[in-house]
């Protein structure tokens, strides 16, 4: 880490997704696993 980096941050986006009526129904480590497979594809990678 640099000097003034963050270590952590945290996000509550409870008023978003009542804000858009949206709640994400997959988890991030499958949605992360499926763009990188996608990315690899994509760009023969």
């Amino acid at each position: 880490m640099q000097a003034g980096d963050v270590p952590r941050t945290y996000a509550d986006v409870d008023k978003l997704m009542a804000l858009v009526d949206f709640k994400p129904a997959m988890p991030i480590d499958e949605g992360m696993q499926k763009f990188v497979d996608w990315y690899k594809e994509y760009y023969q990678r």
